[in-house]
């Protein structure tokens, strides 16, 4: 193995591996599946079946789906779904764009997500998190969460939630409940689940908001009353392969979709590993995993579990779009991870969770990040800044020196590294 290829934004970056004892490429074989055209198709005759026990003639639906940050495949199940909806109930359709608390898109990037037919049929908004006239009380959960949804999932006859399911690594993993709680949920709403992923007793990152972790998760448990709050919800749920293509497909009631599909994401993604590396060279998935800090969080949170304690971890993540939040580079200014905890429980901002998150993992190991990011940016997140293919592979160069074994980790925003000893 001479080189390896890196996802970057939109491109591949080329970088020279530098000789150690063993490099080994983290992979996995992914199986034979039928078409996504036959896959989806089932999908929505299933989702069909339950809108007509649900009696959907003439409802008003809404249509809440992922934004840029989380594939699916989103037009192309738009294409298939809404020529069956159409056809079978005439109803009144909007579609609600789920940014949780991520900053409203251009026009142009709403187009190219939903497809330019779609986009010029049907009334197709943004959800601001932070626009208070947009959001309806849903009441409180258990756990004391005020529950500030928008306005238009009360104002529909029938919600139906699409949208992929992943790895997520506080709440156990992504889509299901997730498209309401914080897809289109209320800032402050936003704000008080997420700040459940700090230990108010330790300061430190919760235990249990670990990815595929979702019992006694409290993150998790928040999401989970919100389908309660929202009885008249439907979805259509995918994961996707590695290359992007929908392997499974199923439709019906929010939870017990998310749950059958889960065993899917598992079996494509979590990728048993018998010891740690010195070294770990990975990228974040590449466009729009990479595009910004805290997307990229996510592939740093996976390869680190493959990385030895005192080791290094080599990750390329574009973050065209920046940092990704206006709350997230405060959390740092109050130190250590210990001291950046005890003023989160104090005092929790959204994202700020993910700014300790990172800080801990930085405080274990050396994590080199090549991106687009200002340098001094960089280095206030505890990070090692890296600016070109030819500095990284000097750097690498200079680290392997040091070391023996290391693993080469692609897409890290998908795989999930699991140490496992046969005892």
């Amino acid at each position: 193995m001479n080189d390896i290829d890196l996802k970057y934004g939109h491109i591949s970056l080329k970088i020279a591996l530098p000789q150690v004892s063993r490099w080994q490429k983290l992979q996995k074989p992914v199986p034979v599946f039928p078409s996504q055209d036959v896959l989806v198709k089932e999908g929505v005759i299933t989702l069909i079946s339950r809108l007509e026990l649900a009696g959907a003639k003439n409802a008003s639906l809404l249509l809440i789906v992922p934004d840029h940050t989380r594939k699916c495949n989103l037009a192309f199940i738009l294409t298939h779904l809404l020529e069956k909806l159409e056809q079978h109930f005439s109803p009144s359709i909007e579609i609600l764009i789920a940014n949780g608390s991520h900053i409203l898109q251009p026009q142009s990037v709403i187009q190219e997500l939903v497809g330019a037919d779609i986009y010029a049929r049907y009334r197709v908004h943004q959800h601001d998190a932070k626009a208070v006239d947009q959001l309806e009380s849903f009441g409180q959960s258990s756990n004391g969460t005020e529950i500030l949804l928008n306005k238009k999932v009360k104002q529909a006859d029938v919600v139906i939630t699409v949208g992929g399911i992943l790895y997520h690594y506080f709440a156990g993993f992504g889509g299901g409940a997730k498209m309401l709680l914080p897809g289109v949920a209320g800032y402050e709403t936003i704000r008080q689940n997420h700040c459940r992923t700090i230990d108010p007793l330790t300061g430190r990152f919760h235990v249990s908001c670990q990815e595929g972790h979702i019992e006694n998760n409290p993150v998790f448990s928040d999401l989970q009353e919100v389908l309660r709050i929202v009885p008249h919800a439907l979805s259509l749920q995918v994961v996707l392969s590695p290359h992007d293509q929908i392997v499974a497909c199923q439709a019906g009631p929010i939870q017990d979709v998310h749950r059958s599909l889960l065993p899917v994401v598992e079996m494509l993604y979590s990728l048993p590993i018998e010891e740690q590396a010195d070294i770990v060279i990975a990228d974040a998935g590449g466009f729009p995993a990479d595009v910004n800090l805290i997307q990229a969080h996510k592939a740093i949170h996976h390869a680190c579990q493959a990385v030895k304690p005192e080791g290094c971890l080599f990750i390329a993540a574009e973050c065209c779009e920046g940092i990704g939040s206006a709350t997230f580079l405060p959390a740092f200014q109050h130190g250590d991870a210990e001291n950046m905890g005890k003023e989160l429980v104090q005092n929790y901002q959204i994202n700020s969770h993910t700014a300790l998150s990172l800080r801990e993992k930085a405080e274990k190991i050396k994590i080199f990040f090549l991106s687009q990011l200002d340098p001094a940016i960089v280095r206030m997140t505890g990070l090692i800044p890296l600016s070109s293919p030819e500095e990284t592979r000097v750097m690498l160069g200079r680290v392997a020196e040091k070391h023996h074994f290391g693993y080469i980790l692609p897409q890290a925003n998908l795989y999930l590294p699991k140490l496992f000893r046969d005892n």
